[in-house]
């Protein structure tokens, strides 16, 4: 069978959570049940663009373009990973492609356009020209939401939630939990949604429970603030500074993106230590060897960086602010769960566990053997289960 995984960017595992899962989730069905998978992607790759596991790849020129290149490959079922700036033309592409079939797999949380992004970060992108257009219409609409009621503007976007109802197969959500959060939005049947999460990323990582792990704190993740929210943890790091007893602990940020600018000159005007700004980076070295992941996201879908923390015994603390987080941690066991927005409740919880060898320890332990669940193995048998139901 024909699986084309249509993406806004060409596929890099190191880009993000939508590519990785597209690569492992490619590759897995290939291997285990021989489907044969293609690569469709709307933005220009860039040079020296890693080697992927589709058999081929196709940068999207228009909707001709697409139906002349299906009709080649012999047509399939198209993968959508939303959200995604070619949902509509692949929805408008059905009517004349008899030999597809849409799956429309919605990776994040109802409702996230409207997140309001912090007026620090704001000003200085408009400062510094970062992004400037997109940056006003944030501040504007953050205005108009101190005006408008929240429901309001979740009206606003029905069309847009209510868009894939008729036109797919199945919409595919990570969460159970996510699918009323949808219908509150977008009014529909149950019976359209199946829930399935993302897989682990890392084949099985070998991971001694008496292994030293060094006195690090871990992020990785897209420097970008409005969903990701690394601002929080830097002012956390700040107050943590001022007490002497976490003075031989490391924070190390994985990742790039459009703030780091901002990022980095606030770690320079606060004088902040113990702080290394890494880059992006392969990270499975860096979950090897911390001990503590934190997130502090706004919003997410079924985060694959929380995966990867768990599958190497590196302890995350998350806020809860999307409705996998506790598909993904039974707080106190395998991972901290902390009310969303509680900085004070966030900064405590860290401070236990980096002061509790043996807590850490324990949690450690524990998140290695309940990761088994997000096996690959056992999402790609999810996911051969409805591709053979479609």
């Amino acid at each position: 069978m024909n699986l084309i995984y249509v993406t806004d960017n060409y596929v890099n595992p190191l880009s993000g959570g939508i590519a990785r899962i597209s690569h492992v989730m490619a590759e897995a069905l290939a291997k285990q049940y021989g489907h044969i998978c293609y690569s469709v992607y709307a933005n220009p790759a860039p040079q020296n663009t890693p080697a992927t596991t589709f058999i081929e790849t196709h940068h999207w020129q228009n909707k001709d373009d697409f139906c002349s290149w299906i009709n080649r490959i012999g047509g399939g079922i198209v993968i959508v990973q939303s959200p995604c700036t070619l949902s509509q033309d692949i929805f408008d592409c059905v009517p004349l492609l008899s030999s597809i079939k849409v799956v429309n797999v919605f990776h994040g949380t109802p409702g996230f356009e409207i997140v309001p992004l912090r007026w620090d970060i704001i000003r200085y992108r408009l400062c510094h020209n970062i992004d400037t257009r997109w940056t006003l219409k944030q501040a504007v609409l953050q205005l108009a939401m101190t005006v408008f009621p929240k429901s309001y503007f979740l009206k606003k976007l029905r069309p847009k939630y209510a868009r894939p109802y008729g036109k797919t197969h199945k919409i595919v959500v990570l969460s159970q939990k996510t699918i009323n959060n949808y219908l509150s939005i977008a009014s529909g049947q149950a019976s359209d949604f199946v829930a399935i999460p993302n897989a682990n990323s890392f084949d099985k990582v070998e991971i001694p429970h008496d292994k030293y792990r060094n006195k690090e704190v871990l992020v990785v993740a897209r420097l970008d603030d409005w969903h990701k929210r690394i601002s929080e943890i830097l002012y956390i790091w700040a107050d943590l500074q001022k007490d002497h007893r976490f003075c031989d602990w490391v924070l190390r940020i994985v990742g790039d993106g459009i703030d780091a600018p901002f990022y980095k000159d606030f770690v320079k005007n606060k004088k902040l230590t113990n702080l290394i700004f890494e880059g992006q980076q392969k990270p499975l070295p860096y979950y090897r060897q911390a001990s503590i992941f934190l997130v502090t996201s706004a919003c997410e879908g079924f985060p694959m960086t929380i995966l990867e923390s768990q599958q190497c015994g590196c302890v995350p603390i998350v806020y809860d602010s999307f409705a996998a987080a506790t598909d993904l941690i039974a707080d106190g066991s395998n991972g901290i769960l902390i009310e969303n927005n509680n900085r004070t409740a966030f900064a405590k919880e860290l401070q236990r566990l980096m002061l509790d060898d043996q807590l850490r320890k324990d949690m450690s332990i524990n998140c290695v053997e309940l990761s088994s669940r997000f096996s690959v193995e056992n999402v790609a048998n999810l996911w051969n289960n409805l591709l053979q139901s479609v």
